[in-house]
């Protein structure tokens, strides 16, 4: 750690994230980063990485927790969540132990950040105890789970310091004090020849994509070779077609895949896609630091870790890799590791500023300019300049072209790429391919927005952008998660609504197959009319440009009994209707399947304004004079409805 000596008393700090899409982790490692400044030796780590015992080795653990679906904890959360629920843990074993915890969620989810709040109960059940009051952020904030993790940090620094006061003759780092990142790049033991003797380094050729015939396109496409991640599946792409009008503004991709190996997965079941960025902007970001010598030289990673430290070892940044199979280069993990492309947050700039010189007005100007940017008091100016326009890091070094990161401190300059989710759109007898194998197919929309503020160049979303990009033949990694629908054979014996405008169509798409495998499967309903009872609402602009599955749909209506409610926003040949106005025109049919058969309620899509207006067109529904006559009653049984399952949502 840089600055003067370490303090006598050894202050130690375990800061632990549970996260799904990552805005968890990088609170997590936000927080970390105070923590070292004011001088505790510091971890991050997800919470499966943690044993129990753990816990009580450092001096205080802070938790960073994202609730996910309706109130579940994150994937890498729930080895250890299921740990501490343990009836074999006695009162007081973690009495020893000083928490504190930020959580983030959604409020269009009614169980709002329950996951944080169970977690930070069961640990105070176990007698550790508190320090600093929990702090939660909020996704529907204007802000984003930033406006609320901004005052809690600061609330959370003072209290580190009035609970953990560091010796007499010691200060917090300040924020202009570089702190030596825990592992650097370095040029590999094995290259004995210099940088400067070798301008193009040894370059492994990205391999070739069986099947795919070779164009000058495809030169600007990333390259096809598989990454060797652990707990990966590889998945074979067999067609990845345009499903919207050609002339509608929209291309989303219905992306068809096959796996190697049999995988089981069910309604609700998520894909996570690994991007890769593009070797145009990869080649632009070599230039715009000056890596160009280094860029192709063999590269190993080098530990700055403390041996006699009393806390766990910092993980390699690149522990997800087989490391051992890769020809590491900056230009390998500019392409598959470096998230170039994203958006940048706040701590980005803060991180960028170490690496700014003040020796010429431009070098002053852009360092003043970073500190403006990376300061929490001005969101504003943060916002305008990055969110707003999109603007991506790779711009960022467009702009600030005076800051020169030395290669060796890349990984921990830049953001590492994180993989995408998608909703598995195929279920059912769809789940098998022809010749045995398992299927996956994916309803992706591809982001490709304009921006009003930079017309010179194109917005992307970085992994559609490359779903785009990929064609029949090639293989890619895809994770696999099971996802939080929990569906089961024996909801057959009520309806299900299904409400999925736009994508949100995949997971009801797949739900709508795999009931009506189980109903065959099991004969429970009658003969020609295995759907019957279960509803769909789908929303879309219009027939003709975007109405996904439309014929599926028909079939399933005609053959099956499924009953489709359709609502079209922008054709011309139909009235202007969103999904809560079919559902306010159906409220008989609703009435009868919800109250009366008791069924099970399903939402996705996008969060935010959706849910709220289908809850509302819900309550509307249950209110009218013929049902609960009240909106109290309504909201009473929507309420009851969720804490028994019977209504679950998936939104994003």
């Amino acid at each position: 750690m840089a600055g003067t000596a370490m303090s006598v008393q050894r202050r130690t700090a375990l800061i632990v994230y549970g996260s799904e899409t990552g805005n968890a982790q990088d609170v997590a490692e936000e927080v970390g980063r105070m923590a070292e400044r004011l001088r505790f030796e510091t971890i991050v780590l997800d919470m499966d990485s943690v044993q129990l015992k753990d816990l009580l080795k450092y001096t205080v653990v802070i938790f960073a927790l994202s609730t996910t679906g309706q109130g579940e904890m994150p994937q890498n959360a729930r080895i250890f969540w299921k740990t501490l629920l343990s009836g074999a843990l006695k009162v007081g074993i973690l009495r020893k132990l000083k928490f504190c915890s930020f959580g983030l969620g959604d409020s269009s989810y009614a169980r709002f950040n329950v996951a944080h709040r169970m977690l930070c109960n069961r640990l105070q059940q176990l007698g550790a105890r508190l320090f600093c009051e929990r702090g939660e952020g909020n996704e529907q904030h204007p802000e984003g789970h930033s406006a609320g993790f901004r005052e809690w940090i600061v609330q959370l620094r003072q209290k580190l310091l009035d609970a953990f006061p560091l010796d007499a003759d010691l200060q917090p780092l300040a924020d202009d004090v570089f702190i030596e990142p825990k592992w650097k790049l370095a040029i590999s033991d094995a290259v004995t020849a210099s940088i400067g003797q070798t301008s193009n380094g040894p370059r492994t050729e990205p391999a070739r994509n069986e099947g795919v015939a070779e164009s000058e396109d495809e030169e600007a496409t990333p390259s096809g070779a598989l990454i060797p991640m652990n707990g990966i599946h590889t998945a074979h792409i067999v067609a990845n077609d345009r499903v919207t009008h050609p002339r509608h503004f929209q291309d989303v991709r219905l992306l068809d895949l096959v796996l190697d190996e049999a995988y089981t997965y069910g309604p609700g079941a998520v894909a996570v896609v690994y991007p890769k960025n593009f070797p145009k902007d990869v080649d632009d970001f070599i230039q715009l630091m000056g890596w160009q010598d280094a860029a192709d030289q063999p590269l190993q990673l080098i530990s700055n870790n403390d041996p006699s430290s009393v806390a766990v070892s910092a993980p390699s940044p690149l522990r997800h890799l087989d490391l051992a199979q890769i020809d590491l280069s900056l230009r390998w993990l500019l392409e598959n590791v470096l998230d170039i492309m994203s958006i940048p947050r706040r701590s980005f700039f803060a991180s960028l500023a170490h690496f700014a010189g003040e020796s010429t007005e431009d070098e002053a100007y852009q360092k003043e300019r970073l500190l403006e940017l990376a300061n929490p008091d001005l969101i504003d100016e943060l916002w305008d300049y990055t969110t707003r326009p999109k603007r991506t890091i790779l711009e960022v070094m467009m702009d600030f072209t005076t800051i020169k990161v030395p290669w060796q401190y890349a990984l921990s300059a830049f953001p590492a790429m994180k993989g995408r989710q998608f909703s598995i759109t195929s279920g059912g007898r769809l789940r098998c391919a022809e010749d045995g194998r398992t299927k996956v197919e994916l309803l992706v929309a591809i982001a490709d927005p304009p921006s009003p503020i930079i017309k010179w160049r194109r917005r992307y979303g970085v992994c559609t952008r490359y779903i785009a990009s990929l064609r029949a033949g090639q293989s890619i990694n895809v994770g696999l998660q099971q996802g939080y629908l929990d569906v089961q054979p024996s909801e057959l014996e009520v309806p299900a609504i299904m409400i999925g405008p736009g994508t949100g169509l995949a997971p009801m798409r797949s739900m709508v197959w795999q009931r009506l495998l189980w109903a065959q499967e099991s004969n429970a309903k009658e003969a020609g009319r295995p759907l019957a009872g279960d509803i769909l609402i789908f929303g879309c602009r219009a027939a003709s440009a975007d109405y996904f599955f439309r014929d599926e749909w028909n079939h399933m209506q005609a053959a099956e009994g499924l009953h489709v409610l359709a609502a079209f926003s922008r054709d011309p040949e139909e009235p202007k209707r969103y999904v809560q106005d079919r559902m306010r025109e159906e409220s008989r049919l609703l009435q009868d399947a919800i109250l009366e058969r008791q069924g099970k309620i399903y939402i996705s899509g996008s969060s935010g304004n959706m849910p709220k207006g289908v809850r509302e067109a819900l309550l509307d529904v249950l209110s009218a004079p013929e049902a609960l006559k009240t909106k109290e009653g309504a909201e009473q049984y929507l309420d009851a409805m969720e804490r028994a399952g019977r209504y679950k949502q998936e939104t994003w």
